[in-house]
C-alpha cells in the first residue's frame, strides 16, 4: 500500500514538473513582451538583461498612442476581422448543413473541395487575388481585405463545423418537422443551440486567422490609413533597425483583443456544453 502511494506521488510530481515547464516554456515569450514594452530605451540594448526590470517606463506607449497610426490599425483590424469572421461564419454553417442533412449532386465532391481549398498556401493566390481585388476597384482598401478572407476562412469553419453537425442525431430534426418546423426552423431552434460550443470555437479561430493575417493585408493596403495590426507593428521595422520599444507595447496591445475574445469564448463554450447535453 505504501509502495502504490509513493508510486503515486511520484507520478503527480512528474505530471506538475511537466506541466510547469510547458507553462514556462509558453509564457515566457509573452512575459518577455510585456517586460520590454515598459522597459526604458537605456536599458533595452544591455548585455545582460534582468528578468526583473530595475526601472519602469510607459514612454513606449505614449509614443504609440500619440505619434504612430497604430490605434487606426487597431480600429481597421477590429472592423475587418469581425465583418469576416460574421460573415464566414454564416456561410459555413448554411454550408455546412446543407452538406451533412442534404442530398444532392456533387456533394462528396464539395466536401472534398472544402479539404483542398483549406490547404491552399496563401503564397499561391496571392498575386490573382491582388488582380481581382484591383479589378474590382478595392486595391489599397481594406474592404478588399472582406472579399479575400473568407476565401480561406469559410473553407477551415466548414470543415470544422461538419463534424460538429454530424454529431447531432437527425432524430431531433425529424421530430421538429413532424411538429411543423421547416429546415430554416430546425436549423435555429435544433441545431445552432446544440452545435453552440462548437460554433463559439470555430468563431474563435476564424477571428484569430484574420486577426492574424499579414500577407494579403500587406500586399492589398499600402496606405497607413487602411493598414491592419500586424502591418502596423511590422512598420516599425526599417530595415535593420528594429524599434524595440513600439514592437513590443503594439504586439501587447494587439494582443488584447485575443486574449478578451478567448477568455470570453472558454465561458461561453462551457455553457454551451451544459445546454447541449441537457437538449439531448
Amino acid at each position: 500500500m505504501r509502495a502504490s502511494a509513493i508510486r503515486d506521488i511520484r507520478k503527480k510530481v512528474l505530471i506538475y514538473f511537466i506541466v510547469a515547464v510547458g507553462l514556462i516554456w509558453t509564457l515566457f515569450p509573452v512575459y518577455w513582451m510585456v517586460k520590454t514594452s515598459f522597459t526604458p530605451n537605456n536599458q533595452m540594448y544591455d548585455a545582460k538583461p534582468t528578468l526583473i526590470p530595475t526601472e519602469i517606463t510607459t514612454q513606449h506607449y505614449s509614443d504609440l498612442f500619440k505619434e504612430t497610426e497604430f490605434m487606426g490599425n487597431m480600429k481597421n483590424s477590429l472592423y475587418v476581422s469581425g465583418l469576416a469572421t460574421i460573415l464566414s461564419l454564416v456561410i459555413s454553417i448554411f454550408g455546412s448543413y446543407a452538406l451533412t442533412r442534404l442530398q444532392f449532386r456533387g456533394r462528396s465532391f464539395l466536401t472534398k473541395s472544402i479539404i483542398i481549398c483549406y490547404l491552399m498556401p496563401a503564397a499561391v493566390l496571392f498575386i490573382p487575388m491582388y488582380v481581382l481585388i484591383s479589378k474590382l476597384g478595392f486595391a489599397d482598401n481594406k474592404f478588399g481585405l472582406l472579399i479575400i478572407y473568407p476565401t480561406f476562412i469559410v473553407p477551415y469553419c466548414c470543415y470544422m463545423l461538419l463534424s460538429y453537425f454530424k454529431a447531432i442525431p437527425k432524430s431531433l430534426e425529424e421530430a421538429a418537422l413532424i411538429d411543423g418546423c421547416n429546415r430554416l426552423q430546425t436549423l435555429w431552434k435544433i441545431v445552432l443551440p446544440i452545435a453552440a460550443p462548437g460554433i463559439a470555437v470555430v468563431a474563435t479561430f476564424a477571428f484569430t486567422m484574420s486577426w492574424n493575417e499579414f500577407l494579403y493585408a500587406l500586399v492589398v493596403t499600402t496606405s497607413p490609413s487602411q493598414q491592419t495590426a500586424t502591418i502596423g507593428i511590422a512598420s516599425f521595422k526599417f530595415s535593420d533597425t528594429f524599434i524595440w520599444g513600439l514592437l513590443m507595447s503594439s504586439s501587447v496591445v494587439a494582443s488584447i483583443p485575443a486574449v478578451i475574445l478567448y477568455l470570453g469564448a472558454q465561458t461561453f463554450v462551457i455553457g454551451g456544453l451544459a445546454d447541449g447535453g441537457a437538449k439531448y
